[in-house]
Parts: C-alpha cells; structure tokens; sequence
C-alpha cells in the first residue's frame, strides 16, 4: 500500500460534510508535523486507476481498477461493472498483485513495535472516552474530552501516515473512523438545543444527519419514532460505531 493511501483516508474523514466524497488535488505540498490535523493532501493519487485485489473476511476474492477510495469503502470497476466494497468487510487488499493467501495474523504482526506501543495509547484513550460515556457526560464536558482524544488521535495519524505497511494503514483508517463518529456525534447532539422537547428532529434538519443515515442505515431503523428521530439515539449508535472501530483496532494490535 503506497503511502498516499493513507494521506486520501485521513482527508476523507475529516470533512464534515461527508467521508465519501471526492477531494479536489492541490499540488504537493509536505505535512507540517508540528500542527495537530490531518495530512496536506499530496496531489492526484496514483493507486487510482491501479489494479486491486481483494479478499473479503467470507473468503470471496474480487479484482478490478480502482475508481475511487475513502475511509469506508473501496469502488472499483471489473469486467465494466463497478462495485463498492466496504472496508470494514475486508480482510486483505493488495496492489499490483494477488493478496497473499497466508492467514490475515501473519500481517498483522509486521505492525512495528514503536506503532503497536502507540497505538496502545491510543487505543487506552479511546478506552476512557467510552467509558465515561457510558456513566453519562453533558455536552460541554464531551467536548472538552473530545478535544483532548482529537489532539492525540490526530498527532498519532500525522506519525505513520507516511508508512507503507498495510496493518498499519488498516489501524490508522480505523482509528481516523472512530475519532469522526465522536465528532458527528457532537455535532448532531446540537440539533437539541433551541428544537422540540422530546428530543426528536427530522432528517431535513440537517444535512450531516442525512449523510450520517446514509452511511448508516441501522441508525435510523433504531432512533426512528414516527416521522421523526432521536437525537440521542442517533448519537449513542455513533458511539457505539466509533467503540466497535476501536475494538477492530484492538484485534489488530496484538500485545
């Protein structure tokens, strides 16, 4: 996986106006290391147009010209037909050749040891957010915890974006997931104030809910109630998306 790869994910995820959308390219221009936030976007990515091969956790195999890349998912055209594969359905991705048919743990263990260490911080940071979610937090309390993981999050990130190895690349995307769902999640959690007072909004409210249902239908069969949806339903299943992420990440970082 070239390191661009990573440079598309973290600009991809951190626009709130939607992770799937195209990026236009800017020229090339080097990260600035010491500013918390995602990567300079490094101009047109070149694994696109390139071939790709997958391999899902079912075992089906799938290859093709990649047409476009994000922090979800992967769309690619085979035999003039184009497909989106959700990255978190796959188990192995591969460029210019086959993926390996070794088992997905021997991957996993080229992670460096200086990354797995890290990503343990990480991974304990996440950890207290969502247990002090789970005791219950207010708005301004969750925006200053919020703050704090985002700082780390992103300065962990802007580290390895650079690097070529795929678990790595997998456990930065994961991760760069998890810190947009808690920010979404922010974000809805305003539709409250000023509104009705039950708690409900339409999904024309706002075009962040829209786009944060589209991406997650589950969420909306699960805070629908009537015509209308829960603000608190929509954003504890953003919670509960970002934990699950975080426990990918945590089957990925054997210790």
């Amino acid at each position: 996986m070239k390191p661009i790869i990573l440079t598309l994910i973290v600009l991809s995820l951190f626009s709130a106006a939607g992770a799937q959308k195209k990026k236009k390219t800017s020229p090339k221009k080097k990260p600035v290391a010491q500013k918390p936030g995602p990567p300079v976007n490094t101009g047109t990515p070149r694994v696109i147009g390139s071939k790709v091969f997958i391999e899902t956790r079912n075992g089906d195999r799938v290859s093709g010209e990649l047409l476009d890349l994000t922090a979800y998912s992967i769309r690619l055209r085979s035999e003039n037909l184009e497909s989106t594969i959700a990255l978190d359905t796959i188990a192995q991705l591969s460029f210019g050749a086959p993926v390996s048919s070794r088992p997905a743990r021997v991957e996993q263990s080229l992670a460096r040891g200086e990354f797995l260490r890290d990503a343990e911080v990480m991974l304990s940071q996440f950890s207290a957010l969502a247990s002090i979610l789970k005791s219950g937090s207010d708005y301004t309390e969750y925006g200053r915890q919020l703050g704090e993981l985002r700082r780390s999050a992103e300065r962990f990130i802007t580290k390895y974006s650079s690097g070529d190895n795929a678990s790595e690349a997998r456990v930065l995307s994961l991760t760069a997931g998890a810190l947009t769902d808690y920010t979404w999640a922010r974000t809805i959690w305003t539709l409250k104030f000023g509104r009705s007072s039950d708690g409900t909004v339409t999904e024309s409210d706002s075009p962040l809910l829209g786009d944060v249902l589209a991406l997650y239908p589950d969420l909306r069969t699960a805070a629908v109630s009537g015509n209308k949806l829960s603000v608190d339903k929509v954003v504890g299943g953003l919670w509960r998306k970002a934990a699950d992420k975080m426990d990918r990440v945590r089957a990925l970082t054997p210790r």
